[in-house]
């Protein structure tokens, strides 16, 4: 039965039994190119801006405003949308680089409504992961999740 939905699936595809074709990976059936990389997660430490600088001018040219969410690292470019987690509660938001900071010692400060969303004002400084969001996930409804969620591998029976 296996040898007859191989002959079947390999038919169908276009290709000779046990030669992948051009441009395909040997394990997937069909697959014509691989799996793009997952961005890398930068782990380390967020704060988030103080009060007081609500109105000053960003690295973007844009004014900071505590009530939205925006986010300045160093890390990443400016215009990058990245999913950020905190990682005691997983809790997660997405937001846009748009500025940049001066302290070396954290990877991400948040805008005051992005920390609140992530539960982090009072904690004030905490732990997190910090990974670029592909195009494909901006505006996604589960973008954070799927940001971190590990890559999909097709599993074969050999």
């Amino acid at each position: 039965m296996k040898i007859f939905l191989v002959l079947l699936i390999s038919l169908l595809c276009g290709t000779v039994v046990g030669e992948p074709a051009v441009g395909e990976h040997p394990l997937g059936l069909g697959v014509s190119r691989m799996a793009p990389e997952p961005p890398p997660i930068v782990s380390g430490r967020a704060s988030f801006y103080s009060s007081s600088f609500h109105g000053r001018k960003t690295a973007s040219g844009e004014r900071y405003d505590h009530q939205t969410i925006s986010a300045a690292s160093s890390r990443f470019p400016l215009g990058t949308t990245v999913a950020v987690r905190r990682v005691l509660s997983a809790r997660c938001i997405v937001v846009r680089i748009n500025d940049r900071m001066g302290h070396r010692s954290r990877v991400i400060d948040l805008s005051r409504e992005a920390a609140v969303r992530l539960g982090m004002i009072d904690a004030g400084v905490t732990d997190v992961e910090v990974t670029p969001l592909p195009k494909y996930l901006v505006g996604h409804e589960h973008a954070c999740a799927l940001a971190f969620a590990p890559p999909p591998y097709l599993h074969t029976d050999p």
